[in-house]
């Protein structure tokens, strides 16, 4: 059976961020999982889930000092920046016992060379490595569509596979692919055998009706077989329900757009 996580980032937006892992747990959720966390107190946030007894799974690396990035570790030239957002983020995640960091690459519009951009973000995962190796943390890459981040570096899974055996072959065991099958379907379809290929390197799961990250009840993307099919090939980590409920600050919004979930015990 699926183990669905709430990302409070998406999710329960209709209270402040330290009232949303009260509202998801009395909404049945066991884990929490958040983008970009960076706005608020490590230590509150840590009270906070630690007061709903909640696991925290995972989050985003900081997306840099400059308006509308949404990552560095693929940028040429930001080494020394690089270095000093994983220190950051190694902070949040001892505060909040978390097991994973999603490294963000970096986008960037116009003349990108993107395999020379390839080559400075695997020359930073192997120094972040081990690094979050030391912190107990394990590095994910996710592959994000072009139509939410015009320009970002990695695109397909297969990119993604291609850094995750690059670095570890370079002896950094502790990273793998952050999977959302929203990013997936429009950027490659075909899930069902995109998924099964790469799922020794699968590591963590994300769920978003399409198009829209709408409730996953909703759109091109038939959930139930999805659902079945992680089961039948024995994934057995998160999957992080990353979407937006309809009327989102409305009180009531988070519980209402889960009646896709009341099989699995939530809403």
């Amino acid at each position: 059976m699926p183990r669905f996580a709430a990302n409070i980032g998406w999710l329960a937006q209709e209270v402040p961020m330290l009232e949303r892992f009260r509202l998801v747990r009395d909404l049945g959720f066991t884990a929490v999982e958040c983008p970009l966390l960076y706005g608020h107190d490590a230590d509150a946030l840590a009270e906070a889930c630690k007061e709903a007894a909640l696991e925290f799974l995972m989050f985003n690396s900081p997306p840099g000092k400059h308006e509308g990035e949404y990552g560095i570790a693929g940028l040429k030239g930001r080494k020394g920046e690089f270095q000093d957002t994983i220190a950051r983020a190694i902070r949040y995640a001892k505060a909040l016992d978390t097991t994973y960091l999603h490294v963000l690459a970096g986008w960037q519009l116009g003349d990108w060379d993107r395999k020379a951009a390839f080559g400075v973000f695997i020359d930073n995962l192997k120094w972040a490595c081990p690094v979050l190796a030391e912190a107990g943390l394990t590095a994910l890459i996710e592959p994000i569509n072009t139509h939410a981040r015009p320009g970002y570096l990695v695109q397909t899974t297969w990119e993604a596979q291609r850094v995750v055996d690059t670095v570890k072959a370079a002896g950094h065991k502790n990273i793998g692919i952050q999977y959302d099958f929203h990013n997936a379907q429009i950027m490659e379809g075909d899930l069902a055998r995109t998924f099964e290929a790469h799922l020794p390197s699968i590591l963590h799961v994300q769920i978003a009706g399409n198009p829209g990250r709408t409730p996953p009840d909703e759109g091109e993307i038939a959930y139930p077989f999805v659902f079945d099919l992680v089961d039948r090939l024995g994934y057995t980590g998160w999957i992080g329900c990353e979407y937006t409920p309809h009327d989102k600050s409305k009180p009531g919004a988070t519980k209402a757009s889960l009646k896709w979930a009341e099989a699995y015990g939530l809403g």
